[in-house]
């Protein structure tokens, strides 16, 4: 089973997701991703944000674990930001598969429209929606 940790960033009444458009589908992730060896999640959420958003994170506290994602093969740590700085670019691996048929863009999206959005996964979407995140 593969690892990933991935961030909930807040600003104000937004949250930071991450826009898909892959194989005809189109959703939305938190930021973050895969832990590599010898990585724990926390150094694995601050580094996978920086690649992925050039944001500098202060990681805080871990608000949940999960089991499953798309494909349902993977164990995921969502941590909440504490604070953040940086200018938001989307940069990194996710910039380098940019093609017509695989977008990625960085969204602030109001927290009001989460749930008419398709966010993987329901579970977390849930929990967001229901302010777990703000402890």
């Amino acid at each position: 089973m593969r690892e990933s940790a991935r961030m909930i960033i807040i600003d104000k009444d937004k949250i930071l997701l991450m826009h898909r458009v892959k194989d005809g589908k189109e959703y939305y992730v938190l930021p973050g991703g895969g832990i590599e060896e010898g990585e724990t999640p926390l150094i694995a959420v601050a580094r996978e944000i920086k690649e992925e958003t050039n944001l500098d994170v202060e990681v805080g506290p871990l608000m949940c674990k999960l089991s499953g994602d798309m494909s349902g093969e993977r164990k995921e740590h969502y941590f909440v930001a504490k604070s953040f700085s940086g200018d938001l670019a989307l940069s990194g691996p996710e910039k380098e598969r940019q093609s017509a048929d695989n977008k990625y863009s960085l969204e602030w999206i109001p927290l009001d429209r989460l749930g008419g959005l398709t966010l993987y996964h329901d579970e977390i979407k849930k929990k967001i929606m229901d302010g777990e995140w703000s402890g």
